[in-house]
């Protein structure tokens, strides 16, 4: 473990961090020599309760960005559905279009055939 002095990391950047001291923590055999270790230099040991209140925190942190994460990716299958939805309504609206220029152009060739649209008939050929 290296121990660092200097400002918070949150005032500046760890450039201005002086290494104090190194301690190899494989020294020390058990947990009690350890949590002496921390508390001779300066680290304050948290209760069993702190503990727990600090993990049921974390979970509840982590469900509750597990639903956001959820959610977010029901919101986007919605909007591609809605997306597909769309196209394949343009496609029919632009087929029914096309469908009723072709039948425009057949009946107005009917006509000419018949003679009852203004300009020449068709010849033989063109039909």
């Amino acid at each position: 473990m290296t121990l660092w002095e200097g400002e918070s990391p949150m005032d500046s950047s760890r450039d201005d961090w002086v290494e104090k001291e190194k301690i190899v923590l494989s020294d020390y055999k058990t947990k009690e020599e350890m949590h002496a270790l921390m508390v001779e230099k300066g680290f304050q040991l948290k209760s069993e309760e702190e503990i727990e209140a600090l993990k049921l925190q974390k979970q509840k942190e982590q469900r509750e960005e597990k639903e956001q994460k959820a959610e977010r990716l029901e919101e986007k299958k919605r909007q591609r559905e809605q997306r597909r939805l769309a196209n394949e309504r343009a496609e029919r609206e632009e087929g029914e279009d096309v469908r009723g220029e072709i039948k425009e152009e057949y009946e107005r060739q009917e006509r000419m055939k018949e003679g009852r649209e203004p300009g020449m008939k068709m010849k033989k050929e063109e039909l």
